[in-house]
């Protein structure tokens, strides 16, 4: 079976399987994707995959042209300020190879895109966490072909999202799912600097948590299989349907490709058949328990796997017992010489992976493969500590020789051309674009671009409830943001600011709002604007489908547009944001980079506030406002946030003793946020808040975040997860 385009037929999508590396390619490619997404080894959401070099990309494409598959490479990560020469190098490069699309997350990629390499198709993530139609437009407006729809999506939000858009659709309909939005998970950025957003999610939502006497992975969420859904989502209307899974072997992506391929070219009269025929194959490819997720039509229930472990795998066997000869084991599938196991681990860290390196049956005699049922006895490579009925899941087997596949895929297409031609191509053709572009940049980031150290000081302030508006007004703070809860948007239509207040008063979006909630705010937005109130905080790429330039609002991008570098700032500037909140995530260093001539964008530094680090559409088995610990004794805190769930951290983010460096730096706008669920303070708290601010120093304990990390640019491929250490936790 091999692949081919279909994307351009309305009733036939592509099907897109990831390629982590050569081995995941061909199996991807032999089995019938119509399209394959490769990371490179920098710039990628999966920086622990083995990913592709420029000069390896340029070995595959004229393989994968010969057999009419397209390559999509993933650049889907948050690009730090220092990354904006590298990122140019790498566009450069995948315009002269003519890629088939670049994935992209990041607001500065798409600008760069548009201005210098027009020419590349692009993709916007999952990670820009589009939900909405708005969101669509928004990106279609910035040149993206397709949008990745977030996984919390119904088939009916898919539905009218389709019919209100232009743009190519795709959605998962395979493969791990996360807890929180993607793109909006601060988690494993806030416990150890490893951040979901570049590509070094440690996976907090698979930790075992504590909430008093319960226990239990109340976070850890089953995998997507949406192979039964497939009939009806092929009538959407959609351009592909997307298997997550760069992390996975070649075998893994080898099922899973020929089981959707079998029901997507099934007709519908054997609709039905070729599911069952499918689902027994996909009994074959290592996963947790399987889920429709939020395609399916009951209540999610099964989209949470509490009670069991967050360990990825096919179960094979159970250890009996170690001995000096190996693992005695009971095997439940048969377990091959070379494949990989890892145990399952009762505690917060994933058990290290090893090798079988050979199998011992009954009689004690040297075999290749166990049978599938019975006892063996394991040698392995590498440390194992196990103990009798630690389970053992299959995560991967040993792959076909890599020189053999390269000496395959390399080999001359029929057209005669030969991949070298390929690389000479793109040496001759890559200049050096750092030199080439940094003009052009400069002249980029120079429009409207505010001199931000010749600013006054100023101090902003966000709340989360109407109760404290009154407050609020009578602070220090130049601009006070309200949330834009519904709420909150209906008791303050009946209130009255005069002109002076409403230039000091702005509305906070929430950066989560489905297709059900866009008409209510797009017309809460016009008739607040009406009534003078042009100010406006955006934190979602949907929101900014509400404002024309004639309403003449003052748009803030908010901290949830994950803005780290200039490119991103001039994105949002084009469209309207003369402010920028900077991410949550960001460094000293990334600071001290992005502040230098010009800057796009007035910056605005939050140095005071508890973000959600999960925020979720579904609920956890546990009770609100209680501790919920990790088995290292981290605490955390879930509330419910409107029809969302949320995680917070036991205690703030507080920079306050860090704003004589930062405004040494040329930071002049500073944020403190209370605008989250969390965070609403009493009125005590108002005082401890405001004067920890002015006499710039913490009192309780709190976190820096990653202000003291060094931020993840070239070396991201480096970390080890397991390195992290605990969110620059203070006691005062």
């Amino acid at each position: 079976m091999k692949g081919g385009h279909t994307h351009n037929h309305p009733n036939k999508p592509e099907l897109l399987a990831p390629a982590g590396h050569v081995e995941a390619l061909w199996a991807a490619v032999e089995n019938g994707a119509d399209a394959v997404y490769v990371g490179l080894k920098k710039l990628s959401a999966r920086a622990h995959a083995a990913n592709f070099t420029l000069d390896e990309l340029a070995r595959l494409l004229p393989f994968t042209r010969s057999r009419g598959v397209a390559v999509y490479t993933a650049l889907n990560s948050a690009i730090t300020a220092s990354e904006v020469p590298a990122v140019l190098d790498v566009l450069q490069a995948l315009s002269n190879l003519a890629v088939d699309a670049v994935i992209v997350q990041d607001p500065g990629l798409f600008f760069l895109c548009r201005r210098h390499f027009p020419s590349l198709k692009v993709h916007a993530s999952t990670l820009a966490a589009v939900h909405n139609s708005a969101g669509v437009r928004v990106l279609e407006r910035l040149g993206a072909r397709r949008v990745v729809l977030a996984r919390e999506l119904t088939v009916e939000e898919i539905q009218t999202i389709r019919s209100r858009t232009q743009a190519e659709l795709e959605i998962f309909v395979h493969g791990a799912l996360c807890y929180s939005f993607s793109g909006l998970c601060l988690a494993s950025s806030f416990r150890g600097g490893h951040s979901g957003l570049q590509g070094r999610c440690v996976q907090p939502c698979r930790l075992r948590f504590t909430q008093g006497r319960k226990s239990g992975y109340f976070f850890s969420c089953s995998d997507l299989c949406a192979l039964e859904r497939i009939p009806q989502l092929k009538r959407l209307g959609l351009a592909a349907f997307k298997i997550e899974g760069r992390m996975k072997d070649a075998e893994y992506i080898a099922t899973v490709v020929r089981a959707y391929r079998h029901v997507m070219d099934a007709p519908e009269s054997r609709s039905r058949e070729a599911v069952e025929e499918a689902r027994e194959w996909l009994t074959h490819a290592p996963a947790r328990r399987l889920t429709d997720g939020f395609l399916g039509t009951n209540a999610w229930s099964d989209i949470l796997s509490p009670h069991r472990s967050g360990s990825s795998g096919l179960w094979v066997a159970t250890v009996k017992s170690v001995g000096p000869d190996g693992l005695r084991v009971d095997v439940r599938h048969a377990v091959r010489s070379g494949d990989r196991l890892r145990p399952e681990s009762p505690d917060e860290k994933e058990s290290p992976a090893f090798i079988v390196e050979g199998i011992l049956g009954e009689n004690g005699t040297l075999i290749q493969e166990s049978p599938s049922q019975g006892s063996a006895v394991l040698t392995i490579r590498g440390h194992l500590e196990a103990f009798p009925g630690t389970r053992l899941f299959r995560i991967g087997r040993k792959p076909l020789s890599l020189a053999r596949l390269w000496q395959q895929i390399t080999a001359t297409s029929p057209d005669g051309s030969s991949s070298r031609a390929v690389e000479r191509s793109f040496s001759a053709n890559a200049p050096d674009s750092r030199f080439r572009y940094s003009k052009a940049l400069t002249e980029d980031f120079s429009h409207g671009a505010t001199n931000v150290r010749r600013l006054n000081p100023s101090l902003w302030i966000k709340i989360r409830s109407l109760a404290h508006l009154g407050r609020a007004m009578t602070s220090p703070a130049q601009k006070v943001w309200l949330a834009a809860t519904r709420e909150n948007l209906e008791k303050m239509a009946k209130r009255r600011l005069h002109d002076a207040q409403k230039e000091r008063f702005g509305w906070a979006l929430p950066p989560v709002l489905f297709e059900k909630d866009e008409d209510y705010y797009r017309k809460a937005v016009a008739w607040y604007l009406a009534k003078g109130y042009r100010w406006w905080e955006v934190n979602n790429w949907g929101h900014l489908d509400w404002f024309s330039p004639e309403a003449k609002a003052a748009l803030t991008a908010g901290s949830r547009m994950n803005i780290r570098n200039k490119a991103a700032m001039a994105a949002l500037a084009e469209l309207g944001c003369r402010w920028t909140v900077l991410s949550w995530e960001i460094t000293r260093d990334e600071l001290r980079e992005l502040i230098t001539d010009p800057v796009p964008a007035v910056p605005v530094v939050t140095v005071y506030g508890r973000p959600p680090l999960f925020l979720s559409r579904i609920h956890p088995p546990i009770l609100e406002d209680r501790p919920v610990k990790t088995p290292r004794g981290e605490t955390y805190v879930y509330r419910k946030d409107g029809p969302l769930a949320a995680l917070y951290a036991d205690r703030p983010c507080n920079w306050f003793e860090k704003i004589p460096e930062l405004q040494a730096m040329g930071y002049r706008v500073f944020l403190i946020d209370l605008g989250d669920a969390a965070s609403a303070p009493a009125p005590q708290e108002w005082e401890r808040v405001l004067s920890g601010y002015q006499r710039q120093r913490a009192d309780a304990p709190y976190s820096l975040f990653n202000y003291d990390r060094k931020p993840i640019p070239e070396g991201r491929n480096a970390g080890d997860p397991s390195s992290a250490t605990s969110s620059g936790i203070r006691q005062s």
